[in-house]
């Protein structure tokens, strides 16, 4: 599910009560036992290992196996003992999704964890999100600005405005989408005008 709105409707603050980041939050709240959460900032620790960083705050044996197991699911085994820095943009987001991915969470919160990454490596982690999703079958919200992201990654859109759902979008489309199907393009443009954007086609 991927959850669209303008700037200041409420997006991340309805993500951090869902993972529990909120304690101020009133209100009735049903999820899953486990929740993982991946930031836009990969936030890893540059004094401890690629491997310790993905294990923070997990209990249980076997640590280390535990991260490569992980860190495989991402291509990022090789990288277990290197530090942080040595990483690039799209290397550090990797281990951050590895560190939501050893908790094996029922719930997968995604918040414009693709927002700083450069054009190129946002398509490579948008199709490793996808197949990771496909493998685990997790239910996952992710948070976007990016309509076509939301598109190309979610089976539902949700549109947010004032911090209330105005909109719900089943994206009834087969995988893997093609951003010029025509299904596609239809649903682009009823997402745009919902949030106040007109296409080309529509200004002339």
């Amino acid at each position: 599910m991927a959850l669209l709105g303008a700037s200041g409707s409420g997006k991340t603050t309805l993500l951090r009560v869902l993972g529990g980041l909120d304690p101020d939050a009133t209100g009735e709240l049903r999820t899953p036992d486990r929740t993982a959460i991946v930031f836009q900032e990969h936030r890893l620790l540059p004094w401890s290992r690629v491997w310790r960083n993905v294990t923070l705050g997990v209990a249980g044996g076997h640590p280390r196996d535990r991260a490569l197991r992980a860190l495989a699911e991402v291509g990022l085994a090789d990288r277990a003992d290197a530090w942080p820095g040595t990483l690039s943009g799209g290397e550090s987001q990797r281990v951050a999704l590895a560190r939501a991915l050893v908790r094996t969470p029922e719930l997968l919160l995604l918040d414009e964890p693709f927002g700083a990454l450069d054009a190129l490596t946002r398509l490579r982690a948008q199709a490793l999100v996808a197949q990771l999703w496909t493998e685990h079958r997790q239910a996952v919200l992710l948070v976007t600005h990016d309509v076509e992201e939301a598109l190309l990654l979610a089976d539902r859109a949700l549109l947010l405005a004032d911090g209330h759902i105005v909109e719900s979008v089943d994206v009834d489309l087969p995988r893997p989408r093609a951003i010029g199907h025509p299904r596609f393009v239809a649903l682009r443009r009823r997402l745009l005008a919902a949030l106040g954007v007109a296409t080309p086609e529509e200004e002339r």
